[in-house]
Formats: C-alpha cells, sequence, structure tokens
C-alpha cells in the first residue's frame, strides 16, 4: 500500500468520523453576537457550557433541521453544565449508539475529535489528551469526575462541544479555562447532571438555611487559629424550620471548614454547598465561642416561599 493510498484512508476516516458527529451537535446563539457549540445528549436535551450561556433562561438552537428557541432548563456553574430542551433532535437509538463507547477513560497522549457547529454549519477538529488526572473540584466548588486538558488549535465557536474518541464516543464537553486551557468535562460528570435533570425535570437546589456575612480578623487572631484568610464566614441568622437550625447552627458561630477542607471566605461556602446535593450530610467545622466543633447537617432541597 503506497504512502498516498494511507493518507487518502486517513483522511476518509477522519470525515466520516467528523459527519456521523456533525448529526448530535448543535450551534447556540446567545444574545445577537455570542454564538458557541453543544450537543445532545438525550433525544430532547442539550447540553453546552453553563458560564458561556451568561444567565440567558433561553437561547437560539441551530442544527441540521433549522433553527429553535429553547428553554434552559438547568445551569450549573459549579461543573460548567447547562441543559437545554429541544423538540427536534436525534433518535434515542442513535445517541445510544455514539455514547455505548463512553465508559472508557481517556488516557495523555490518546487522539480526540471536537465536534460543533456554526451558523454556517457544522464544525470538526482533532487534537490530543494532553493531560488525564484524578478527580478535582472546579473554582466554583463543583466536583469533576476527571481532570482532563487537550492540545488542540479551537476558536471560541468551539466551546461547549463535543469531545469524541476516534470510535466515536462520546467523552466529555470541551470548555474554555484559564489562559486558553482547553477542558474537558468529563461524561461522567455530564450524565450526573442530566441525570438529576430528568429525576426531577429540574436541578435541584441545595438548601441550610443560613445567612452570612464576613468578619475581619486581626493577624494575632488569625495566628493563634492557623488560619490564612483575613476573613472567616460568620452565621448572621438561621432561618426557621431550616436545616441549619435542626443542626443547632446558631448565629456568632464561625464557618471554617466543610467536610474537613478549610473554606477562606463566604464565597468559597456558597460554592462548596452549590456543589452538594439535598439528602448530603456535610460535616462543618465551626469556632463556637473561640472553640473549635464539629457539626453534621442535611442539605435540603430549596424550595421557593409560597405567595
Amino acid at each position: 500500500m503506497n504512502q498516498a493510498t494511507v493518507l487518502q484512508q486517513w483522511s476518509q476516516a477522519r470525515s466520516s468520523l467528523s459527519a456521523d458527529l456533525a448529526s448530535r451537535t448543535v450551534g447556540i446563539v446567545v444574545g445577537r453576537h455570542r454564538g458557541l457549540s453543544g450537543f445532545h445528549w438525550r433525544s430532547s436535551l442539550v447540553v453546552t457550557a453553563a458560564e458561556a450561556l451568561d444567565g440567558s433562561e433561553e437561547a437560539l438552537i441551530l442544527s441540521g433541521a433549522g433553527e429553535q428557541l429553547a428553554p434552559v432548563i438547568a445551569c450549573d456553574l459549579a461543573t460548567d453544565v447547562a441543559v437545554l430542551r429541544v423538540g427536534v433532535g436525534p433518535t434515542a437509538d442513535d445517541i445510544q449508539h455514539h455514547s455505548a463507547a463512553s465508559v472508557c477513560v481517556l488516557q495523555a497522549g490518546a487522539g480526540v475529535a471536537f465536534a460543533g457547529r456554526s451558523r454556517r454549519g457544522p464544525l470538526a477538529g482533532f487534537g490530543t489528551v494532553r493531560l488525564a488526572g484524578p478527580a478535582w473540584s472546579s473554582r466554583r466548588g463543583g466536583a469533576i469526575d476527571q481532570r482532563l486538558e487537550f492540545e488542540a488549535d479551537l476558536d471560541p465557536r468551539f466551546e461547549g462541544a463535543l469531545v469524541a474518541d476516534f470510535s466515536g464516543g462520546a467523552q466529555a464537553m470541551l470548555v474554555f479555562g484559564p489562559h486558553g486551557t482547553l477542558l474537558g468535562i468529563p461524561a461522567a460528570t455530564i450524565e450526573r447532571i442530566v441525570g438529576a435533570v430528568e429525576r426531577h425535570g429540574y436541578l435541584p437546589r441545595p438548601y441550610l438555611g443560613l445567612r452570612l456575612q464576613s468578619l475581619w480578623l486581626d493577624q494575632a487572631t488569625r495566628a493563634r487559629w492557623g488560619r490564612n484568610s483575613r476573613v472567616v464566614a460568620t452565621i448572621a441568622g438561621v432561618e426557621s424550620g431550616s436545616p441549619a437550625e435542626a443542626a443547632g447552627l446558631a448565629p456568632g458561630d464561625l464557618l471554617e471548614a466543610i467536610d474537613g477542607v478549610a473554606v477562606a471566605d463566604i464565597e468559597e461556602v456558597a460554592s462548596r454547598l452549590a456543589a452538594s446535593s439535598p439528602g448530603r450530610v456535610l460535616e462543618l467545622g465551626l469556632r463556637r465561642r473561640g472553640l473549635p466543633e464539629t457539626v453534621r447537617v442535611e442539605v435540603a432541597e430549596w424550595r421557593a416561599p409560597k405567595s
């Protein structure tokens, strides 16, 4: 077999894979100008990058079948996974065929395909897994099942795109990290979010019933307590009938750690709470009247007050 024949087969295989993946992709337009990608995870559910939606409650979906407005039914900023509901998509059997290979775990050096869509049609790219590490937590406290970094030359329209292995199995969603890093939100993380949306029709919001405010600490107190942060989250109020009240939390308690991991400020507390789920039991490390104490509290689901 001569070199030209090998290159032709290689090119045809890439084109065939790209065409196969394109049937699952959508383009997403937010506002008038911002364009990103997404893909069908279920026949009627599309996933994309949550942060890129910029708080939008609906988006214009572009596919081979045309355009449609779709509501955003879940937007989990902690994991960067958003879910939209559409009326037209691939069949469940077609998606299952593509997802069958998703049981494998990507390894460093493996080749991957990126599939997205713009107003002008499908987008395709190829790259390499630069890093395949263990589970990690996002800057918002989201639990991500595997650390994936990619090496590829991709423009911003690929944000939210499908990342597949060379057999066509859905492995991750592409998101743009700090300093131009290309990150992957793995399939297991996406399935966890989509599964919760399917069970409830929405993404349940965790709730403890705490009102927090920041308390500044002087250097002597920080040194005595072994804290690096200049502030600590202080409980300013506890809602009646809440999990926090049931656990005995009270105004004046200082919240220093969650599940054994130190929390520096209110924002970090909020991020870790957002990454939890109703029914989970959290172990809160407190400082009460200057002394360390541990309290266990079960996370509930937030319910909007009845009008």
